[in-house]
């Protein structure tokens, strides 16, 4: 069975996991769609503009992701995850 510290580090790993990826799985889709659309021609594209997208959008989720802690934290009134009162 796995302890509180390791259950704490998975947990880590898998929200730094879908920091760096959800940003790049959203670029995927969006230049799918305009792919698909004709609205854009991947030979168009650089790499440092396709690192620029990507840098982008990571800025953008994990900022997001952190205003929706925040919101949560202030609507529940306290800290996730706090010691219980009951022993």
């Amino acid at each position: 069975m796995a302890s509180d510290g390791g259950r704490s580090n998975l947990k880590t790993i898998a929200l730094g996991l879908a920091v760096l990826f959800v940003p790049a799985l959203i670029i995927v889709a969006t230049l799918e769609f305009l792919i698909l659309t004709g609205d854009l021609v991947l030979n168009e594209l650089t790499p440092l503009q396709l690192v620029e997208l990507y840098l982008i959008d990571l800025v953008l989720f994990a900022g997001g992701a952190y205003l929706l802690y925040r919101l949560l934290l202030y609507s529940i009134g306290g800290p996730l995850g706090g010691a219980d009162d009951e022993e």
